[in-house]
């Protein structure tokens, strides 16, 4: 099957605009289907809809009524009207197996598949072949045929899927038709259904529609009470949909019949059948539902019908007669069946609608979160280049200013954008669904704590003191055991809960923080004097997009502080008393039993490489600071602003290394490597980028890249980075790639 042919519903569920052409598809659909009035005309809807998705495949419709054998209808291609083909009678074929197990067959070998099951093939000359049975209220009307006779066809799950959701709908469509002859040959009783809105009018709505029946029925001899209910099984919630009476001592009695539903037994609904009641029959089972709720209201019998929606909700119509009803002759009782099906219909057809505009709400959110992560995606490559600069600079001022009163400072800077670029890297991870594979940390929380406060310092203190008001901080960091993770990231959370905090103080208040230790769990308090979290919301707090900031808020910071903690085999816990102030807690656990150095020393020496690099960047403020960085490591520095140049300055100048931005107008950082590696193949180029997934081409490009540098730069790495491929001359594979 590897040049397997498939439908055109490939196209439509392969991207975004496909998914939307098919709800275009869908609704066209419905509306022809359903607004059909005769058989004639749902053939021909189904027909020339189906051809249009499946131009190439068989149509068939294969129906069923009244225990009359099954006829098959075909397309006449001669006169593109649908035909009766033959009659199906009870052979011992695959047509029959559906209709008789009521069940979905699928095949793409349709002789071999009726050999294994032991019905015949006869002289069809199919090989993808697909069944589905077309049911409505648990009655079996017919089936849904597709087949293909040449050997490049394939059916999948999502045409099964695709088609029953069709079959859905021409089940409804003829069944429509059903009622409507039934109620023409009716005549002298279509009277119900005079005040029946006009097809097309604004008032033709399911829920007016619903009324209208409700007011007929009322106005039909004997019928006193009229209601339609949807309740939830086992949850004893029902709520009425609408209800219909004449005189006005029945306004309450939906509220009466609302608390005996929330006890009626569930073997009702699953039987499924009409029941007829009677008050002077003291044994029947809807006495516990009717009589109490019906007792004072003149009423003597009823019509309860009761029915099952989408595996999900009960539902009840109830006819309630006056006091002298005993008992309703058939034609009634055909009657009231008709109509109660077509209720149902409605009903089933709001909530199929209903289901159709979540999935399009549901494909609109998804492009606009793929269109997100592509802005993402975008943001966080310029984000790399621009902390590359920070980074790049920070460390530059570290060495010259070792002996300064700015030395903490700067140490505070350049971890504050250590951490952004750890931010971005996850956003880029879990935009692509792939975990971080960093050996885990040995994290002291105490000193992370402080750098974290020291981080924040600025706005409790000097914004604060701006706005005119005051932050008391309380830091009680107490014996603990050091824990095993991801600093960055537990530095995420606090610093998240920090500001959280003092936005939940805009007059200004108390924030405490303080350490402890509960056997070998290790313990972070942060709390506030705010506004407290309300209880009803206290649960949501941690779920993605739920915030209380409004506009300024976009409620990602909590449910990210659980996700990470849970990472961490952790736990997050928050108590609050609204106007009074919120706790979090957060419980880690313990990784060994003393406590080690949060960060080792950097060396004190560093030898001076000597190395002639070539380093080509587009982006002029990153390409003056990694030259700079380069020179600092002692390094002769040629600088390209793109390909042409790099080229020239590399046939003029003997380099040891190339390093090449990999996102460059006209000619890429590989495609680069690749023109330097014709004229010295032995070259070392290592590739610049601020992407945290490597574009597909660069795993790919075996022996043109000998190593990579990402954004935001750290000048150990890039040392580390250059002696090693300087010193090993050798070209560098995909399997060097730590992607």
């Amino acid at each position: 099957m590897k040049n397997a042919y498939y439908s055109n519903l490939e196209h439509f569920t392969a991207t975004g605009e496909g998914a939307n052409q098919l709800l275009e598809y869908f609704a066209s659909f419905s509306r022809q289907i359903f607004g059909a009035r005769d058989f004639k005309t749902i053939l021909s809807v189904f027909h020339s809809e189906l051809r249009k998705i499946y131009p190439d495949y068989q149509a068939e419709l294969i129906i069923s009524h009244h225990n009359q054998r099954p006829v098959k209808f075909v397309y006449d291609r001669s006169t593109r009207q649908a035909v009766p083909a033959e009659t199906l009678n009870g052979q011992n074929n695959l047509y029959n197996y559906v209709l008789s197990k009521r069940q979905v067959v699928l095949t793409n070998n349709y002789r071999r598949f009726c050999e294994n099951l032991g019905v015949e093939a006869g002289a069809l000359e199919a090989t993808a072949w697909v069944g589905i049975p077309l049911e409505m209220h648990g009655k079996m009307i017919g089936a849904l045929v597709m087949w293909h006779g040449g050997g490049d066809r394939y059916l999948r799950l999502q045409d099964k899927q695709f088609l029953s959701s069709m079959a859905n709908m021409v089940s409804f469509a003829i069944e429509n038709t059903y009622l409507h002859n039934y109620l023409a040959e009716k005549n002298g009783s279509l009277q119900i259904f005079d005040n029946l809105p006009v097809a097309g009018k604004a008032r033709n709505s399911i829920k007016s529609v619903l009324r209208q029946l409700l007011d007929s029925v009322v106005r039909q001899p004997q019928v006193q009470y009229t209601a339609l209910f949807l309740g939830i099984p086992g949850k004893q919630k029902w709520r009425m949909l609408d209800e219909g009476f004449r005189d006005p001592q029945f306004g309450d009695a939906g509220i009466d019949l609302l608390l005996g539903l929330a006890h009626s037994p569930l073997e009702i609904f699953e039987a499924g059948q009409d029941l007829f009641w009677r008050r002077e029959n003291p044994g029947h089972p809807l006495n516990e539902v009717l009589s109490p709720a019906l007792d004072r209201f003149p009423v003597g019998a009823g019509l309860f019908f009761p029915f099952v929606l989408n595996n999900t909700y009960l539902g009840v119509w109830l006819v309630a007669f006056d006091r002298h009803t005993t008992h309703l002759n058939h034609d009634e009782v055909q009657l009231y069946r008709f109509i109660f099906y077509l209720m149902t219909q409605l009903i089933e057809k709001k909530s199929l609608l209903e289901q159709t505009q979540k999935y399009e709400s549901y494909l609109k959110h998804l492009e606009r979160m793929k269109t997100l992560g592509e802005l993402a995606g975008n943001t966080a490559h310029h984000l790399n280049n621009i902390l590359s600069v920070i980074i790049g600079k920070g460390q530059l001022l570290q060495k010259r200013l070792k002996e300064s009163t700015q030395f903490r400072d700067l140490e505070l800077i350049l971890q504050a954008a250590k951490d952004g670029a750890a931010s971005i890297q996850r956003l880029q991870n879990f935009s692509a669904r792939k975990k971080s594979g960093k050996t885990p940390q040995t994290i002291n929380l105490n000193a992370l704590v402080q750098e974290v406060v020291d981080i924040a310092r600025p706005r409790f203190e000097d914004e604060a003191q701006l706005r005119g008001i005051h932050y008391d901080l309380e830091l009680n960091l107490g014996d603990i055991k050091p824990v095993s993770g991801n600093s960055h990231e537990l530095r995420e959370v606090i610093l998240n809960l920090i500001n959280n905090a003092l936005d939940a103080m805009p007059r200004g208040g108390k924030l405490s923080i303080q350490t402890t230790l509960k056997e070998q769990e290790v313990l972070i308090f942060i709390s506030d004097t705010g506004i407290g979290i309300p209880h009803e919301i206290r649960e949501k707090i941690f779920e993605k997009f739920y915030t209380t900031k409004g506009k300024q808020g976009n409620g990602l910071g909590l449910s990210i502080a659980r996700d990470i903690v849970q990472r961490h085999r952790g736990t997050i816990y928050v108590d609050s008393i609204p106007h009074k102030g919120s706790i979090f807690l957060i419980e880690l656990p313990a990784s060994s039993s003393e406590i080690v150095p949060h960060s080792p020393a950097r060396p004190a020496f560093y030898q001076p490489l000597g190395y002639k690099v070539l380093l080509v960047e587009d982006e002029g403020i990153v390409r003056e600071t990694l030259a700079e960085m380069l020179e600092d490591e002692g390094c002769e520095v040629y600088t390209a602003s793109d390909a042409r140049e790099a080229l020239l300055k590399f046939k003029k100048h003997q380099c040891d290394a190339v390093f090449a931005d990999l996102s460059m107008p006209h000619i890429n950082g590989i495609e680069l490597a690749g023109k330097l590696k014709q004229l010295n193949p032995h070259i070392p180029v290592l590739i610049v980028t601020g992407w945290n997934q490597l574009d597909q081409a660069l795993p790919r490009s075996e022996g043109l890249i000998d190593g990579m540098i990402k954004k935001p730069f750290n000048i150990e790495l890039i040392r580390q980075e250059l002696v090693r491929v300087v010193g090993r001359g050798t070209p560098f594979h995909k399997n060097g790639f730590s992607v």
